[in-house]
């Protein structure tokens, strides 16, 4: 049915008249607000993403946010549902109901237009991929009804040579009944299709893995991996008089039918490793989640207050283990291996379910021309029972207040300061897969955050935003057993920058810098058994991006952008320095009508000095990144 609904939308937004451009006018350099992290479409830009902000992940942590309401995700996002990802830190994140330590990435919703419209993107890249997408949007009502729906199809092609294909697939409907009252329904879906496993190299000793050739692969060609994520939910939001109200209900579930890790382990100085293959059996990771709030405000003068009452909830449920590693022997680490596929048996899986209830109280204030105050205070009782293959069960249970307080001081028309503080309890993600207890859940753990800073307005409208963090958690890595378990407590501290808007006519530009402190302390530091610097974390990130609209040529607009990452430490000793690396970017959009339908064509090059780094998979384990490619990509609003 959802399948269908999505065709009859696209059909019936082509056969309506043509609209005015929508994908066509999209430019993340020049909408961008900040540096700190913003993609649109398949563009993005800045120092952060949903992945890293501050060294942590939001995605990870569970400080995802659709539509401002609080999801736990399990699977990932299309771009067919959602507009793009900002990241909000620091002032930013100010406007959010009790803010979260680790960072806040917002999504939101495609909305239709007041015209039908259907746009076609047809893209080639990176590295000989290829994909073709279709937004479609159908008022149905310009004022009260419309429905969006999108497809895309991607054929992927990866670093190491592996690639794969991906369908994805998303619908919404935005109904205004009237007043105030908003209600969107959701669904979008996501097919991993024969994508093949990414070696990865484990030297097994204090340096690095030999140069290997990137894209060309050398794992088997039956690795492949089949994984469907799902999303779908509802918002409903709406008021009355000085009343508030929200409601958000979303189910995630990310499907990993099958799966493979490659290692390419114990390189030794001959070249010589040995191949470790592990099939996974079918697993799922799922939850049901939502935020349900109601709020007053209250308009005195020049200063609005609010109070809201918030309650958020999940249960999660997750599968792991059970898979079987197969060592197919000594061989030249930089060898295809093209050995048959080995019969896997599995063993039995570990399931575990989580359950958390988050009821919260927060006041805001609004004052015109002098500041805002926002405070908030959280009861939460985290649950989490552990089903193990032998019948026996293990079970843990949290309770805790949760306290966050967060102003900002107007000083003038251009100048503001601010300051936070919060608390929170977070997910510390899932074991990775080069390690024994691979796929694990790891358990909830509690954070702290406290940051400051000022947002400063330049002359020909440049916004400068300079702040400094410190973020507490604790510190998960491999131990001696290569087992990923809990290690002590790390700390970043840091100062971060973010400098955009339009220095001069026709340039837009983003610039950022994150300066940071990155420190492990605790037991296992003083006893030698860890170095004091987290594994694969930079202390250092550089962001530049602009675009320039060349005079001569309409519609023309040159492009550049170059990021810089400091060193990194690749193993939990601290013994593997990996190099500072530097990654250049160039390339041009050019805007012009075919006929009378708007387009867009852009033309990126990247890596453009060929840059070759490591990526750090975990503590000694480590992948290639890209070489120097290209994409092309041709926009079309119909």
């Amino acid at each position: 049915m959802l399948y269908r609904l999505l065709g009859g939308v696209l059909l019936a937004a082509i056969g309506s008249s043509p609209a005015q451009a929508q994908r066509t006018n999209e430019d993340v350099v020049a909408q961008a607000d900040d540096a700190f992290g913003v993609s649109i479409g398949n563009e993005r830009v800045g120092l952060y993403s949903a992945s890293d902000v501050r060294g942590f992940s939001p995605a990870t942590a569970g400080n995802i946010r659709l539509e401002d309401l609080y999801y736990d995700r399990a699977g990932s996002f299309t771009d067919r549902l959602h507009t793009g990802t900002t990241i909000r830190v620091g002032l930013t994140s100010q406007d959010y109901l009790f803010p979260a330590p680790t960072g806040i990435a917002e999504y939101r919703v495609r909305r239709a237009g007041k015209k039908p419209l259907v746009s076609v993107l047809l893209g080639y890249g990176t590295l000989g991929g290829g994909r073709i997408e279709v937004d479609a949007e159908l008022p149905l009502d310009p004022d009260r009804l419309g429905l969006t729906a999108g497809i895309g199809f991607y054929a992927d092609e990866l670093p190491a040579g592996n690639g794969g294909y991906f369908v994805s697939l998303a619908s919404a409907m935005h109904w205004r009944p009237g007043g105030d009252v908003e209600v969107i329904p959701f669904w979008s879906r996501i097919d991993g299709i024969d994508r093949e496993a990414m070696p990865v190299f484990v030297p097994g000793s204090d340096r690095l893995p030999p140069r290997v050739e990137r894209r060309r692969f050398i794992g088997p060609a039956w690795t492949d991996a089949r994984t469907v994520s799902t999303n779908m939910g509802i918002v409903t939001r709406g008021g009355t008089g000085n009343w508030e109200t929200a409601l958000g209900v979303f189910r995630s579930v990310q499907e990993d039918r099958t799966g493979f890790v490659d290692l390419v382990a114990g390189i030794d100085p001959s070249g010589q490793a040995n191949r470790l293959v592990t099939s996974q059996p079918s697993r799922q990771q799922s939850s049901t989640s939502g935020e349900a709030r109601v709020g007053r405000r209250l308009i005195e003068g020049n200063r609005l207050h609010r109070i809201t009452l918030a309650l958020r909830g999940r249960d999660r449920h997750n599968e792991y283990g059970g898979g079987r590693t197969i060592d197919f022997g000594p061989q030249p680490f930089d060898a295809p291996l093209n050995d048959p596929k080995p019969d896997f048996s599995f063993g039995r899986q570990t399931n575990e379910s989580v359950t958390q209830w988050t009821p919260g109280l927060g006041y805001g204030l609004q004052w015109r021309g002098v500041g805002s105050l926002q405070l908030g205070a959280q009861w939460t009782d985290y649950r989490k029972r552990i089903f193990l293959p032998g019948g026996n069960t293990a079970e843990a249970h949290e309770q805790a207040w949760l306290f966050n307080a967060a102003a900002s001081i107007q000083l003038a028309s251009d100048l503001a300061l601010y300051g936070s503080y919060a608390r929170g309890l977070e997910e510390s993600g899932i074991a990775p897969d080069t390690v024994i207890n691979r796929g694990e859940a790891l358990p909830a753990i509690f954070t702290r955050q406290v940051d400051a800073g000022l947002r400063w307005v330049l002359p020909n409208s440049m916004r400068l935003v300079a702040g400094a963090f410190e973020i507490e958690k604790p510190y998960f890595a491999a131990n001696e057993e290569n087992r990923f378990v809990e290690l002590g407590t790390v700390r970043h501290r840091g100062l971060e920058f973010s400098l955009s808007g339009s220095p001069a006519k026709r340039l837009s530009l983003l610039a950022g810098a994150v300066f940071m402190q990155p420190d492990v302390t605790g037991l296992p530091v003083e006893q030698g058994r860890i170095g004091r610097r987290p594994v694969g974390q930079t202390g250092t990130i550089l962001t530049l991006s602009g675009n320039y609209d060349v005079i001569a040529v309409e519609g023309l607009a040159l492009t550049f952008a170059a990021n810089h990452r400091g060193n990194r430490l690749g193993d939990r000793l601290n013994r593997v320095m990996l190099p500072p690396v530097t990654t250049l970017e160039a390339g041009l959009r050019y805007r012009f009508h075919l006929g009378e339908v708007p387009s867009l064509l852009r033309f990126r090059v990247t890596n453009l000095t060929n840059a070759y780094e490591w990526q750090v998979v975990s503590s000694g384990s480590y992948a290639v990144t890209a070489p120097r490619s290209f994409t092309l990509f041709l926009t079309m609003d119909l």
